[in-house]
């Protein structure tokens, strides 16, 4: 169970309940702007993931084992056994850049990943994907996907044109609307999330879910057509994530800090073995190597 009251919360903290994780990522390369990232394969603490795995294998991640070879997640305490409750209580983060500015930053619990190597990406037709994800939240509560490339492909830029996935109350072939147009070459950098964007056809961090779900316990397929097909040696990871919080970096160097018992009453739970990773939104081109640093203020009880 979770906090009673602001005073059991107070106790419990009094307690010694309580962890404040701190680290830091760097940006690289430069961040387009309009676009999404995912922080995990970028320099800094916690460790950067290269995204291990079988091409359209699913691969689970959590706090203690990452990706399976390396530690990537934000370190939060572990679990805190018996009926007690791990809380995020509230968000820091700063970002100080030449440029890009203002910047959203979005706190997500990475469940795990189906990549995409070879001709899983330059290829046409479906790519069946196989593997069931273990979940934190339910059976995908919440839980939303996005593209994220991990290798920037030489040339390109395709839709999904068609894709079936499997929402949180166990509904199949359900598909992702609005067939997202995934960046050309330009915008397929090492960490960007591919359908984000200005342009046309682009979509916000995640793909638009079916009407009615309420997100996705697992993906049965993807197809990559139209537009022009993916060339080179790229990587792409097809991640299902559960958002905790948001933050808004209004310009460069600024502490900003977002409480999440009193500001927004929602104190979100962070489950057992959760894989926490930032993700950065860039409304400029941020320039490369620009320091995001945070905090999380992180409590249990019960």
């Amino acid at each position: 169970m979770g906090y009673t009251s602001h005073d059991d919360l107070l106790t419990q903290l009094t307690a010694g309940k309580y962890i404040r994780p701190e680290g830091a990522k760097i940006t690289s390369p430069v961040h387009t702007a309009g676009g999404w990232h995912l922080l995990l394969a970028n320099n800094g603490s916690p460790n950067g993931s290269t995204f291990p795995g079988s091409s359209l294998a699913w691969q689970g991640c959590n706090e203690s084992t990452g990706d399976g070879t390396g530690i990537i997640g934000i370190q939060h305490g572990g679990n805190p056994g018996g009926a007690a409750t791990k809380h995020l209580l509230s968000v820091g983060a700063s970002l100080v850049a030449a440029a890009g500015a203002p910047w959203q930053a979005k706190l997500v619990d990475l469940i795990g990943y189906y990549k995409l190597t070879g001709a899983d990406v330059t290829g046409t037709g479906a790519r069946t994907l196989t593997g069931t994800p273990t979940h934190r939240y339910g059976n995908g509560d919440g839980v939303q996907a996005c593209i994220v490339s991990v290798t920037a492909p030489t040339a390109g830029g395709p839709n999904l044109s068609a894709s079936s996935y499997t929402n949180a109350a166990g509904t199949t072939t359900r598909a992702f609307q609005g067939a997202p147009s995934c960046g050309a070459a330009a915008d397929a950098y090492a960490t960007r999330v591919l359908h984000s964007g200005n342009a046309a056809g682009r979509y916000g961090p995640f793909l638009p879910l079916q009407g009615g779900d309420t997100g996705v316990r697992s993906i049965q397929s993807l197809t990559l057509s139209g537009g022009t097909a993916y060339t080179g040696s790229g990587v792409l990871a097809v991640c299902l994530v559960k958002p905790l919080a948001d933050i808004s970096i209004p310009v460069s160097g600024m502490w900003s800090e977002r409480d999440l018992v009193n500001q927004i009453n929602s104190a979100p739970k962070i489950a057992d073995g959760a894989c926490l990773a930032w993700m950065v939104f860039s409304a400029g081109a941020t320039t490369a190597n620009s320091p995001f640093t945070f905090a999380l203020d992180v409590g249990w009880g019960g």
